[in-house]
């Protein structure tokens, strides 16, 4: 069997303040960018936004990462 290889990606979104349960994808991209982000405030008061790295064999994938711990979130809240 032979192993998947993995890279960073570093998806940015915006989540749901009320609940965590929507998250909103802007973008996926390689590498681990997030401290190098600036994130600028909202216009909307219910919304928060945040890039976080994962390590995922592709952009999809890593965008499932990010609605997987958007749930994770939801469930701990």
């Amino acid at each position: 069997m032979t192993a998947v290889a993995t890279q960073s990606f570093t998806v940015i979104g915006l989540t749901l303040d009320v609940d965590c349960t929507e998250l909103l994808i802007a973008a996926v991209l390689p590498g681990p960018v997030a401290d190098q982000i600036e994130l600028l405030a909202t216009s909307e008061a219910d919304f928060t936004r945040w890039a976080e790295e994962f390590d995922a064999p592709d952009p999809d994938t890593a965008a499932a990462l990010a609605y997987e711990q958007c749930r994770r979130w939801d469930d701990e809240a």
